[in-house]
């Protein structure tokens, strides 16, 4: 008898367990999600009552990390740098976001919560967007059209169609460099067009080899100009050391006239003095014989 009870016990506990999976299995939902380098990503949990959450990561290279909080306590536990935190208060909604989005930052992020429900979860696999930057050159009967360092690959193409070959590279941080080469064979430079897709873009990048002519007919002019203007500011900054060292020339004539002058003054005053003290005396001495005489 007993045996039977514990046969049946067993056999429900098997039930409950395979329904519990089941239902986990079918709470599961996935989801892919792109975010342009250096941006802000946020991640949802599913958006029912939870007494827990919990935020899984597994990066690309292999490390992991998680981001947890529990009602109960209000107690939040973590490994995850601060790059990932909480969208708001993890009381009130179980949201992240990703700060500055980098390519270390590409995986998988998990979001589990504990609900009445039971476990529900939803995964996000996150690759990052990088623009490339473009180029066209041309030489020797080729033209050349590079989107250098971009994520995904980029796609280019030529107008007119003609023959072409593509070679991709791949950069150590994961970025790929397409390069394109074209046989400009009966096609004139100004007639060439290079377009360049790529998904951080709303429309394609345009390139014209005219547009080389004018950039660089541009680039000549811009030069010419900061040779005249510095040109003129060396003649003016000449120009101001003249005119300060004449005027200061003029100055010192000045001073030097007003120190004759007031010299020549000086020099009169004095040759006054001693004919003054002449007549002075000269005239003590008449009186003295004056007074003698009449006596």
């Amino acid at each position: 008898m007993e045996a039977k009870c514990s046969d049946f016990i067993m056999k429900i506990w098997g039930v409950w367990t395979l329904l519990t999976i089941m239902m986990v299995m079918t709470a599961i939902d996935k989801s892919s999600k792109s975010a342009v380098l250096g941006t802000t990503i946020e991640l949802y949990c599913p958006p029912e009552t939870y007494n827990m959450t919990v935020w899984k990561v597994k990066f690309k290279n292999g490390t992991q990390c998680y981001l947890s909080f529990k009602r109960e306590n209000n107690t939040i536990a973590r490994n995850c740098s601060m790059n990932m935190d909480w969208m708001s208060r993890p009381e009130e909604e179980s949201a992240v976001q990703i700060k500055s989005f980098q390519m270390f930052s590409e995986g998988t992020y998990t979001c589990f919560i504990a609900t009445a429900k039971g476990i529900l979860n939803h995964e996000y696999d996150l690759t990052i967007l990088v623009s490339p930057k473009v180029s066209l050159t041309h030489s020797n009967g080729t033209a050349v059209c590079k989107a250098a360092a971009g994520k995904p690959d980029s796609q280019i193409s030529w107008n007119p169609p003609g023959y072409s070959t593509i070679v991709s590279e791949t950069l150590p941080n994961g970025t790929k460099t397409i390069i394109s080469t074209y046989n400009m064979a009966n096609i004139k430079e100004d007639e060439l067009t290079c377009f360049i897709f790529h998904p951080t873009w709303e429309k394609p990048r345009i390139l014209n080899l005219s547009d080389r002519h004018e950039e660089r007919k541009s680039s000549t002019m811009t030069i010419l100009y900061s040779c005249l203007t510095g040109l003129l500011g060396i003649l003016g900054f000449s120009l101001s050391i003249y005119l300060w060292r004449f005027c200061g020339s003029q100055r010192k004539i000045t001073a030097t006239t007003n120190v004759e002058t007031v010299s020549g003054q000086n020099i009169q005053e004095n040759d006054l003095e001693p004919y003054a003290t002449f007549v002075q005396v000269e005239n003590v001495i008449y009186d003295k014989a004056y007074n003698f005489s009449s006596s």
